[in-house]
């Protein structure tokens, strides 16, 4: 019995730690390129996240490493890591991996960039900034993800002389004690992948190699609540409690809540997605909009009955301000609660 038992813990063991071992290993060897690319990638910094004009800045590291005759490098400096003048000129004698970041509205700005050989593999160090252009698609925005993506596409050669070969991707430095992704943000998960894209070259046929990273993250729940729900809920419910108290200012009252909405919305101008859609911060706003529309509406009318004194038209208002409109009230409410969970 211990024997079967035995047995049993080898062949566990091995499914779950070595065939996926040696399935990685298969898969990467199974690439057909003369130069494989490892490419490890590290955000010191993500930051400026506007999704009116759908751009981020980001402070990346990035680490390429690959197979090559590393003797002459051996012989020149020895286990010495080389930048600038040294570097370069030394670069002009070997192949080495070129880039650019296929979706920076800028030119990248390079901090440093080293070179060394380790473990018989060259190791080309940089850190650049760049400001990105991303696709502001949130659609339930205060809720939901956005991509934060990075493009990186190879340009010295296409993928029969380099392909990129993700390794990992990070955010900061584990002994670094400062949030990576700055403002009302939170990072949720974090991913990297290579694709092979066309290019114009060669009439449109010839393919580039294209490591992507992604970084998703969230808009912070808290923010999402005091900043955007609770100010416009409350102008909603206060229109809706006017209607319960006789006061002559109510026309006032409810102007100024009906010129509040458009503050809040110019306030949070740079934090709302640009989209050719409707995303959930843009139904509340809408719909607030409507609720305070509809109840100043319903005082002008009322006050006009009153002068003119036409109980019959006081009634009818007072139906529609106090039990129609609640009623659509929850009804949006409800139709929020369903895009949510949708």
């Amino acid at each position: 019995m211990s024997d079967l038992i035995k047995h049993f813990i080898v062949i566990l063991f091995s499914l779950l730690f070595i065939l996926p071992a040696t399935a990685k290993d298969n898969a990467t060897s199974d690439i057909q390129t003369e130069h494989l690319i490892e490419a490890t990638v590290l955000y010191d910094e993500i930051y400026n996240i506007d999704m009116a004009d759908g751009h981020y800045t980001v402070s990346v590291e990035l680490l390429l490493s690959w197979e090559d005759d590393t003797a002459s490098f051996l012989n020149q400096f020895g286990d010495t890591i080389i930048h600038g003048k040294d570097m370069d000129n030394f670069l002009e004698t070997i192949w080495y991996p070129e880039f650019f970041v296929s979706n920076a509205e800028y030119p990248r700005i390079t901090h440093y960039k080293t070179l060394d050989v380790l473990n018989g593999k060259y190791e080309l160090f940089e850190r650049f900034d760049a400001q990105l252009s991303i696709d502001a698609e949130m659609p339930k925005f205060p809720f939901g993800e956005l991509d934060l993506f990075m493009d990186i596409a190879a340009f010295s050669g296409n993928v029969h002389l380099m392909r990129f070969n993700p390794q990992d991707v990070f955010l900061g430095h584990h002994d670094a004690q400062h949030r990576v992704v700055k403002g009302n943000w939170i990072e949720k998960s974090k991913s990297m992948e290579e694709e092979m894209r066309t290019s114009l070259n060669h009439g449109g046929k010839e393919k580039f190699s294209y490591l992507i990273s992604h970084v998703l993250v969230s808009y912070n729940p808290l923010t999402a609540t005091w900043k955007i729900l609770v100010p416009l809920l409350s102008v909603m419910i206060l229109s809706i409690l006017f209607n319960f108290v006789i006061n002559d200012k109510k026309i006032q009252l409810q102007a100024t809540l009906f010129l509040t909405i458009p503050a809040l919305q110019f306030a949070l101008a740079n934090e709302m997605p640009s989209t050719s859609y409707l995303t959930i911060a843009n139904w509340l706003f809408l719909f607030a909009n409507f609720i305070v529309f509809i109840n100043l509406v319903i005082c002008f009318i009322e006050s006009y009955a009153k002068e003119s004194n036409s109980p019959a038209i006081l009634i009818k208002i007072d139906y529609y301000a106090k039990i129609f409109v609640p009623f659509i009230f929850f009804v949006f409410l409800i139709f929020i609660g369903a895009q949510l969970f949708n």
